[in-house]
């Protein structure tokens, strides 16, 4: 690419096509883009913001902080005229939906490598100050490590930090969410709630889709999905292994709503969903310590 739109981000200048949008990357808030960097020639990724301002690339400003191999790399911001834009490191590999899709679901011993480099950056995006919120399967990238032939598995990274809200201070109003991955108090917009926990929530129905190959609710009506996603456990299936069913419940607990939660007070509600909280692993390196267990 030697023509197309230019961005000043930091020390480097990104060059890219604004007319070409990656296809499986276009969305109601953001549209993605191929780039390179001309510093050192490097393929990028060109995030563009819809209705962002000044205070989005300020928190994305705080994620390029951040270092970790399971966790997609934040290159840097720009703004031009009226657009916000982030820089993303670009990865080669197959997000983890994309994957069960074409591939069906992943064996025991795939799935707790993954795991636990997941976990491992989510212990880190914690300790930096950090919840992701919005942990899906498309949200994961599976890659081999290519420069080195000894290591042939599958690894993880967690893509797209978008939603992260900060662990502690203001919290933004309520971001958007994938319903099926996300905890209880997420989908009643408790967003004062919302904790390590809350990640690794998620993360546990991730883990029973990646062992199943299939997600774990499905409802024709949204209103019966949120009382599934409210009150329904998740079930133990042919193809979990036993030792991981009890990481995965724990992850994933929940206290039930008896009735539409709507019927409770605020403060009722609040404790109802504080009652789940209490159950599941408190950090990421409790659940980790676990899964140290299972292999």
């Amino acid at each position: 690419m030697t023509t197309g739109k230019r961005l000043v981000t930091g020390r480097d200048v990104i060059l890219f096509d604004p007319h070409t949008p990656l296809q499986q990357q276009r969305g109601k808030f953001s549209v993605v883009y191929q780039g390179r960097s001309l510093r050192d020639g490097r393929t990028v990724l060109v995030k563009k913001l819809r209705h962002a301002g000044d205070a989005d690339l300020s928190r994305y400003r705080a994620l390029a902080r951040m270092r970790h191999p399971a966790l997609q790399r934040v290159i840097g911001t720009a703004a031009d005229g009226g657009d916000r834009y982030v820089v993303m490191r670009f990865s080669e590999g197959e997000d983890l939906k994309s994957y069960l899709h074409s591939k069906g679901r992943l064996r025991e011993r795939e799935v707790i490598p993954l795991v636990k480099e997941l976990l491992a950056g989510l212990h880190y995006l914690h300790a930096q100050g950090w919840i992701h919120t919005d942990i899906k399967p498309s949200n994961i990238l599976l890659y081999n490590k290519n420069d080195n032939r000894r290591d042939q598995r599958l690894h993880a990274r967690l893509l797209d930090l978008g939603e992260a809200i900060p662990l502690t201070g203001p919290r933004p109003p309520q971001k958007p969410f994938a319903m099926i991955y996300s905890p209880p108090e997420q989908v009643l917009g408790a967003v004062a709630l919302i904790c390590e926990a809350s990640d690794l929530y998620s993360l546990g129905v991730v883990m029973w889709e990646m062992l199943t190959g299939e997600p774990p609710f499905r409802a024709g009506h949204p209103a019966s999905l949120i009382n599934l996603q409210l009150n329904l456990p998740l079930k133990k299936k042919r193809h979990i292994p036993d030792p991981l069913m009890p990481v995965i419940l724990k992850a994933t607990a929940k206290e039930p709503f008896p009735q539409p939660p709507a019927r409770y007070s605020r403060e009722e509600r609040r404790e109802i969903l504080l009652a789940g909280i209490r159950k599941r692993y408190r950090n990421a390196r409790e659940m980790l310590e676990e899964m140290k267990g299972s292999g």
